[in-house]
């Protein structure tokens, strides 16, 4: 067996070191070798004689589990991070695999009796132990291994060929290239900044579908064709394939959920997460869709009025189209606040933010980051920092900061957990994880600019980091990917609200041409009352995405645009074009974290803000209140009910009247 590669190891931890720059043929030989290895380990337990089955064999089983992520846990990131495209085909296949042998060892029978035989002895267990137990047999009964021996054998056909799906919808959106080509004069209104460095055809620019580009020109660009055609090419990304793949998916989901007896996908799913029912799931949105409908439709008449105003028509002959909601709601920031996002990005040059949010983070839990002066990374661009607890000295584990776009990269705003914390033999493997960004890339000329949009994202997104970083649990099953899918957004959005702080943003602004000129505190002011500003449309289309998937969990869809356009909009008021198939490239459907989970956003925002109200109690920058909160909330990962977490930190049981506050609305 290939070892796993070390870097420092004391009383502490162990920091595993990946090679970041590994052979694709490499990768193939370990993998393959890991994933053997595994199964003889695997077939050994297996033949564990009965009256000889005891929790040493759980955890023998679950180290089995966790080890196997110091290999393939950083290969199947490669797919999404590297600049090599022999490396990412190479971890596509790798990762295909892997999926494979994962839904093999819970589908198996042998396994799953073995592990039956500890059932009697559950609530004897320590309570870490006790969660491991039941969420080991509760996930060999999930994933069929149960169920007689042909239902098993075409529930392993149906989880494989799902994988298989999943990983090439995601496959296609991180390979895509396309650009759109607009003259200087189609691209009036939006700063040029965003595209006087771009490739050019003629007298084109070819612009990218990247965000740095794509929000700027939906934002900002006069012309409305030039915004309808960049948001269609835009909701166009994954095509008819993706859509096909997405309907397959949504298929075979169903058929799984059949075979263990389940009416739809929705309930097998959910019956394992905090809302228990798709019913109320559907009740909580349909509830919000109930309130911010009226909201929406206010706000809707005011864009309407402004493209009256810019059309010189009556606001009863214009309509908001998909295209304009952004462009107006913009013009309106502007004229109701005077807010100018282009002139408050330049207050915020991202190693400014990036600075001024570890100083948040490092005050708040009573932690400090120490970046790497010697980096172990996957491109140039990337940072690299050890994370410490304040309280004792010890290392938590490794963070990266991967921040800009570039070709083959994952395009979106993400967290990869790709090594989790686990304690074996008396040594704890630390974790490792990584913040998957696309902010504006910085150019000889300028630093990389952010809009306050992009500020609360960061915050958001360290959010997971910390959640991941911070573990304290003995299994690598209760790492970030063991949390609860609906209470996995909770840590990052509650983290949201810093980025809404005067002092907050005070401290991590400075104008790029001279940083000591920090962003005016009028402004500031004016940006902070104007958080609620089309609140209701903005929420109204999560609640429209969350209903969407529900639909497709419950009910399935042949044509999974068409039912996409349909349900957005019926919930929104907006028409979306017969051309759009945004479902293709809407990553969540097919990611196997969020299937039947799109609702987790809200969900967890109810309980983010809740928790926020113990902070503004007792001080947002309060350390004693934020190291309360990483040990009660962060440190026990998924090892724990989180309605428990929740009421063991605030000291009574979670309700949302914070949450309806934050959206604009009265609970009653």
């Amino acid at each position: 067996m290939v070892e796993p590669a070390l870097g420092t190891m004391n009383e502490q931890g162990v920091i595993r070191k990946p090679d970041w720059t590994i052979d694709p043929e490499k990768m193939r030989a370990i993998a393959d070798e890991d994933i053997e290895n595994a199964k003889k380990k695997l077939d050994e337990i297996a033949k564990t004689p009965k009256g000889e089955v005891h929790l040493q064999t759980l955890k023998d089983f679950e180290e089995v589990l966790g080890s196997g992520g110091d290999h393939l846990g950083y290969f199947i990131f490669i797919k999404h991070i590297s600049s090599n495209k022999a490396q990412r085909d190479m971890a596509d296949d790798i990762e295909k695999d892997v999926r494979k042998f994962i839904n093999e060892i819970w589908g198996r029978k042998d396994l799953f009796e073995v592990f039956a035989e500890l059932e009697p002895m559950m609530e004897s267990l320590e309570p870490e132990d006790k969660m491991l137990l039941d969420h080991t047999l509760k996930e060999f009964r999930h994933r069929g291994a149960a169920l007689d021996d042909d239902k098993r054998k075409e529930f392993l056909e149906v989880a494989n060929n799902i994988s298989v799906l999943e990983s090439e919808f995601a496959r296609v959106l991180n390979e895509i290239t396309t650009t759109i080509p607009f003259t200087a004069e189609q691209l009036e209104g939006v700063p040029s900044p965003v595209y006087e460095n771009l490739e050019k055809d003629g007298d084109n620019y070819l612009c990218p579908l990247d965000y740095p580009v794509y929000l700027p020109i939906v934002n900002y660009a006069k012309n409305p064709e030039t915004r309808k055609k960049m948001m269609i090419i835009s909701y166009q990304k994954g095509g008819k394939e993706n859509s096909e793949r997405l309907s397959d998916i949504l298929a075979l989901r169903e058929r799984q959920a059949k075979l263990l007896g389940y009416s739809n996908f929705a309930e097998y799913v959910i019956s394992r997460k905090m809302a228990k029912t798709p019913q109320r799931v559907i009740d909580f949105m349909n509830d919000l869709r109930k309130r911010l409908t009226p909201l929406s439709e206010k706000e809707t008449q005011k864009l309407k009025k402004l493209k009256a105003k810019e059309l010189n028509k009556s606001p009863e002959d214009v309509t908001i189209e998909l295209w304009d909601i952004f462009y107006y709601h913009e013009m309106l920031m502007k004229m109701k606040y005077a807010v100018d996002q282009n002139e408050i990005k330049e207050y915020f040059p991202a190693h400014l933010v990036i600075q001024g949010v570890l100083d948040v983070y490092q005050k708040v839990l009573n932690l400090e980051f120490i970046e790497a002066e010697e980096p172990n990374t996957w491109h140039e661009d990337v940072r690299e920092f050890k994370v410490i607890d304040k309280t004792n000295g010890h290392t938590l584990g490794v963070l990266y900061l991967d921040l800009y776009p570039r070709d083959g990269k994952f395009k979106h705003y993400a967290v990869w957990g790709f090594m989790d914390r686990r304690v074996r033999d008396g040594k704890v493997y630390l974790p490792m994880c990584s913040m998957v960004s696309n902010y504006e890339k910085p150019t000889k000329d300028k630093p990389s600019l952010l809009t306050h949009s992009d500020v609360e994202t960061f915050f958001h997104e360290f959010g997971h980091l910390m959640h991941m970083i911070c573990n304290q649990t003995k299994y690598a099953r209760f790492g970030l990917d063991g949390v609860l899918p609906d209470f996995i957004e909770t840590p990052s959005m509650m983290f949201e609200n810093w980025a809404w702080k005067e002092e907050v943003l005070s401290n991590l602004s400075g104008h790029y041409k001279d940083t000591k000129k920090k962003l005016p505190s009028d402004l500031l002011r004016r940006m902070i009352d104007a958080k609620l500003l089309d609140i209701g449309t903005f929420q109204l289309r999560q609640v429209a995405y969350s209903l969407i998937d529900m639909v497709y969990h419950t009910e399935g869809a042949d044509d999974t645009s068409a039912v996409f356009r349909k349900i957005f909009s019926e919930i929104t008021g907006y028409y979306m074009p017969d051309k759009v198939k945004m479902d293709a490239g809407f990553g969540h459907f097919a990611n196997s974290g969020y299937t039947a989970g799109y609702y987790s956003y809200l969900w967890s925002k109810a309980y983010a803000e809740d928790i926020f109200t113990k902070f503004e109690e007792n001080g947002y920058m309060d350390t004693k209140t934020g190291t309360e909160y990483r040990q009660k909330i962060l440190a026990p990962g998924g090892s724990r009910n989180p309605d428990e977490l929740v009421k063991s930190f605030l000291g009574r049981e979670m309700n949302n009247d914070a949450f309806m506050k934050s959206l604009g609305l009265d609970n009653n």
